[in-house]
């Protein structure tokens, strides 16, 4: 297949595009926006209405900046909502008490080894005025909490806060595969440690709530060294049980810490699911897996990363396929990787790069920051210390059903 190189300059985002002779509906064009040009030790990013304006604002955290801050949209004028927390790392935002301004879950005191690791998690709420300083209540410690996200796994109408550790109390560097991490989830009101795992092998980097099986109730996807799996609850209050199903074991030819998956998504491409992950843990592929009668068939559509990170999906160009977003945080080749779907569901990806050399995407986000009905993207950068918006040119699309 005959293949053609463009690079082209769009306000301050600078785009290698690499696109398919014929191919429809391929890159769209995007305008690079600073939100904040110095946050260093960028880790996690993410979107949501904080004071109930009907705009999409940005939250961002870093290990390095001990402040949960957000970005108000349009301006992005920073409000700190909490200081004093050293080592943030994710967090998650819902509006758990109907009042139109979200709560934040934030974990901090994160270090990769389980002896020096407070991991504390926290809840942080408004006092009034979501541009002044938030209430902060602590509800749990475990060392190497990590990865944390708002679910509905029992049907009732709350969500549930999901805890994921990184690893297990004796795992250590450089392999991290010394012992079995554990997943918990806490339910509102007591905020009281529940188990849903003690078994998962090495790291887990990632808990993802989809809606498989199209009934009230979130379902969990978990990306670890035992690769993408899926875990459902069942059964109410006391009586809930957990049960885990294992989609793909990820990236399995190499050892210990290269194993796994880093991250995953859901999307849908001609009506049909398909998932998108970065493997292995900090890896170098873009993946995605096809439902082939209840198998998931692994194909490798990019494998030139440094250290992915995190993915995620939506219809970027309007043509009704959902794409995949990847970034690179490696200080060595940062960059922003968008992977547009083809018509045919065998047929190759179109790879564009955002931001090559000044983004180094530690996590990015999807979403219609302006109200236009593009999809745009955001992302923050780790050793390049930055955090931005790419304004959606193109077509006008919508977000995926799947996720």
């Amino acid at each position: 297949m005959r293949m053609k190189r463009l690079v082209l300059m769009a306000g301050a985002a600078s785009l290698a595009i690499v696109s398919v002779t014929g191919a429809p509906a391929g890159p769209v064009e995007f305008r690079a926006h600073d939100i904040e040009t110095k946050f260093p030790g960028g880790y996690a990013v993410g979107v949501v209405d904080v004071n109930k304006d009907g705009k999409l604002d940005v939250i961002g955290t870093s290990q390095r900046v001990q402040e949960l801050a957000w970005y108000e949209n349009p301006t992005w004028e920073r409000h700190v909502m909490a200081d004093g927390l050293a080592g943030i790392v994710n967090f998650a935002a819902a509006d758990i008490d109907g009042d139109g301004i979200p709560e934040v879950a934030v974990e901090n005191g994160f270090n990769m080894s389980p002896a020096s690791s407070e991991g504390i998690v926290w809840i942080v709420r408004h006092d009034g005025d979501p541009r002044q300083r938030w209430k902060t209540q602590q509800i749990d410690k475990f060392p190497t909490s990590h990865h944390i996200a708002w679910a509905d796994v029992d049907g009732d109408g709350k969500k549930e806060l999901i805890n994921a550790p990184l690893v297990g109390a004796k795992s250590a560097a450089p392999t991290y595969d010394q012992d079995k991490a554990p997943l918990f989830f806490y339910r509102q009101g007591d905020w009281k440690r529940q188990v849903i795992t003690n078994d998962v092998n090495g790291i887990i980097h990632r808990v993802r709530p989809v809606f498989w099986d199209g009934d009230r109730r979130s379902e969990i996807l978990v990306t670890s060294f035992d690769g993408i799996t899926l875990w459902r609850a069942s059964g109410r209050g006391a009586d809930l049980k957990w049960q885990s199903e294992l989609l793909s074991p990820g990236h399995n030819t190499d050892k210990a810490p290269k194993l796994g998956a880093s991250d995953v998504a859901v999307g849908k491409q001609n009506g049909k699911r398909f998932l998108a992950s970065v493997e292995p843990w900090h890896g170098s592929e873009i993946v995605v897996y096809t439902d082939r009668g209840g198998k998931w068939e692994r194909r490798v559509i990019f494998n030139t990363m440094t250290e992915g990170h995190e993915v995620a999906v939506a219809d970027l160009n309007g043509d009704g396929r959902d794409d995949v977003v990847a970034g690179d945080r490696n200080a060595k080749s940062p960059g922003v990787h968008v992977m547009y779907a083809p018509s045919d569901p065998n047929g190759e990806w179109q790879h564009q790069v955002l931001d090559q050399g000044t983004m180094a995407a530690s996590g990015c986000v999807v979403a219609d920051l302006n109200g236009d009905k593009r999809i745009d993207i955001v992302c923050i950068g780790s050793s390049t210390a930055n955090l931005k918006w790419y304004e959606n040119l193109g077509a006008a699309a919508t977000t995926s059903s799947g996720r």
